[in-house]
């Protein structure tokens, strides 16, 4: 079996969960997903079956659209509504005009400070296993890529409720943009809700749970919830090899016409994996080949 799902992770289901849930349906071991989701959150999760397992890193680098709500006038040390409560502020005077006037300084690209809970590594462990042993986390800054971020609903008070639908890159923290509106406001802020929408192409309108997915299998019609793997790069350009260059799925260089770049690589009607033109020769980077 080769391709992908949308599932639809439920929230208080971590990733990981999901994986072995699809496991179990599939009876699958190569299974991994494109993404994580904190386990409070929901929305779309593309999980990869067999091969296609090795394309789940071009599919993480996909934008990803959220719908989030924040809430100003308190911060968490998590900075979402899991974590123990820092500090409170009242908000009351916040206004709609003043949360929309500061909003541009979180698109572009950003300088960000992932949470200290958070599956970020640290020397080889991850975050959240240091934090909960009691030390001190300093997390260093990355760049991510916030392309748009949109108010969809302000609700003033004690503590303002924000909704809001933000469009960003792969690896971006939610948590950490609510974190940072509330200081800048100079309230604190905390996520309080988190959907993923969008991964890419993939769409929560389509997306499947664990649990129709299980009826799926049951019924048999497991296939009409599997999408080609071909389609979680169709982002990408594609060369076309003639059938007889089969070989390249046992790493040969083969020639072609094509501009230097990362190409979808088709042998014939079949989809091998990825390529890299190089110097007129496209050479495997994802196999594909059944092993």
């Amino acid at each position: 079996m080769l391709g992908v799902i949308n599932i639809c992770k439920l929230p208080g289901m971590s990733s990981h969960e999901v994986v072995a849930r699809v496991r179990r349906i599939t009876g699958l071991k190569r299974v991994g997903h494109a993404g994580t989701l904190d386990p409070s959150a929901c929305g779309v999760l593309p999980v990869c079956l067999g091969p296609a397992t090795r394309l789940a890193d071009y599919l993480v680098s996909e934008p990803k659209v959220y719908r989030a709500e924040f809430l100003l006038g308190v911060a968490t040390d998590s900075h979402d509504a899991e974590g123990d409560v820092t500090a409170r502020v009242d908000a009351t005077h916040l206004t709609e005009e003043e949360l929309t006037a500061v909003l541009p300084r979180f698109t572009g690209v950003l300088r960000q400070r992932p949470p200290a809970h958070s599956a970020v590594f640290i020397n080889g462990v991850r975050a959240y296993q240091l934090t909960r042993q009691g030390q001190e986390v300093e997390m260093p800054q990355r760049e991510v890529t916030v392309h748009a971020f949109t108010l969809v609903r302000f609700i003033p008070g004690t503590v303002a409720r924000v909704l809001a639908d933000i469009t960003c890159s792969g690896g971006t923290y939610i948590r950490s943009l609510a974190r940072d509106v509330g200081e800048v406001l100079g309230v604190g802020g905390a996520l309080s809700f988190l959907a993923r929408t969008r991964v890419g192409d993939y769409r929560i309108e389509g997306a499947v749970t664990p649990d129709e997915l299980t009826v799926a299998m049951e019924i048999g019609r497991l296939s009409e919830h599997l999408i080609p793997a071909d389609r979680a790069v169709a982002y990408l350009p594609a060369v076309h090899l003639p059938e007889e260059e089969i070989l390249y799925l046992e790493g040969k260089f083969v020639s072609v016409d094509a501009a230097e770049g990362i190409y979808r690589v088709y042998i014939g009607a079949h989809f091998a994996g990825i390529g890299q033109v190089r110097e007129g020769q496209v050479r495997p980077m994802v196999n594909l080949k059944e092993s």
